[in-house]
């Protein structure tokens, strides 16, 4: 089969290779990939920015069909449409995985960069990551459960958005959009999406277009916007989804006093400077998360089965993973929004 490998360790070294088939385990599901979403952390693995473990097959966003079960998997059969976590290689016994926190066991080596990964014809995966894709929902659209679990995880099981809430998205991105959705969808008040110029023609439009208010931070001062909007009090809840250390420092200065702070950007810097006093003296409640869990799963594939939240209009790019130079270009280049991989 054909799959988008990054080799080995440093820029680029990313190719498309044929590989074998995977065999699959007594407890695992072989999965023909149909969709696989390209990730803000393909582009970081590209430029070698983040932890992997080369050679791999990239990927961990997907939704399939199961073509093969081991001789212990109950639950599943072929031609079952499913979707999976990428928590694998978590190692079941530490505190954090016996108290259901799989998703962030330090062992955990997840595909697409620690195990091998979905930007392949066919992927394995342990029978109890998998979720069943409702039958009102496309390939295309369940592809993107993953993301729009963290989202879930972050905004509403973490942050816990609440109704009324004034709700900064800092970062228009496939995260960013996903979050305005959630806060809307849980009875935000106000949600306003910013971005900077380069994302005014795509980016910031979609935001319009899915009935977002918007902000160029480049063009508009956001702290002005913020303490008008709310009578000085400043935001109930900012996601911070840019992951970039001007838009953290936005953050800190626009929350209310005991507001809180979503941190789902990732910056692939090893560290940034913060504002750290003026987060103290205004008592926030930082909040970072990370991944995604079983609950934040199902609610994400109950959104949109009931509708709630509709990602098709954030995807801009398909294509095959011969093309995937083009399209990670685009998608670096604030020319995209979401990509997608189809077999």
């Amino acid at each position: 089969m054909k799959a988008l490998v990054k080799t080995k360790k440093g820029e680029g070294f990313i190719e498309v290779r044929e590989v074998p088939v995977p065999e699959c385990g007594p407890d695992e599901v072989l999965i023909k990939v149909e969709a696989a979403g390209i990730c803000g952390t393909d582009l970081h693995i590209w430029h070698d920015k983040m932890v992997y473990w080369p050679p791999v097959i990239m990927g961990h966003e997907f939704s399939g069909q199961v073509v093969k079960v081991g001789k212990n998997v109950s639950r599943w059969k072929e031609k079952d449409k499913v979707v999976a976590e990428p928590h694998t290689k978590a190692c079941g016994v530490c505190y954090l995985c016996r108290s259901g926190n799989i998703h962030i066991c330090p062992h955990k080596r997840a595909i697409g960069w620690g195990i091998n990964g979905a930007f392949a014809e066919y992927i394995k995966m342990p029978s109890y990551l998998l979720h069943r894709i409702p039958e009102n929902l496309s390939y295309n659209e369940a592809a993107l459960t993953e993301p729009l679990a963290i989202t879930v995880n972050c905004v509403l099981l973490t942050a816990g958005v609440k109704a009324g809430d004034v709700v900064i998205v800092e970062g228009a991105g496939t995260i960013g959009l996903m979050a305005a959705m959630i806060a809307k969808t849980a009875g935000a008040e106000k949600v306003i999406v910013t971005g900077v110029t380069q994302d005014e023609n795509l980016r910031l439009k979609k935001a319009r277009e899915l009935g977002f208010e918007t902000v160029n931070v480049e063009k508009e001062n956001l702290e002005e916007v913020v303490f008008s909007l709310t009578q000085g009090k400043g935001a109930d809840l900012v996601v911070e989804a840019a992951g970039v250390e001007n838009a953290v420092n936005t953050a800190i200065k626009i929350t209310k006093r005991l507001g809180k702070i979503a941190i789902l950007g990732i910056t692939g810097e090893k560290k940034i400077n913060v504002l750290w006093d003026e987060a103290v003296f205004k008592g926030l409640d930082v909040k970072f998360c990370f991944s995604s869990n079983f609950e934040s799963w199902e609610r994400a594939l109950s959104f949109m089965s009931q509708r709630k939240v509709e990602v098709l209009p954030l995807i801009t790019h398909t294509g095959t993973i011969t093309q995937w130079e083009k399209i990670f270009g685009e998608l670096e280049r604030g020319e995209g929004i979401k990509g997608l991989f189809i077999f």
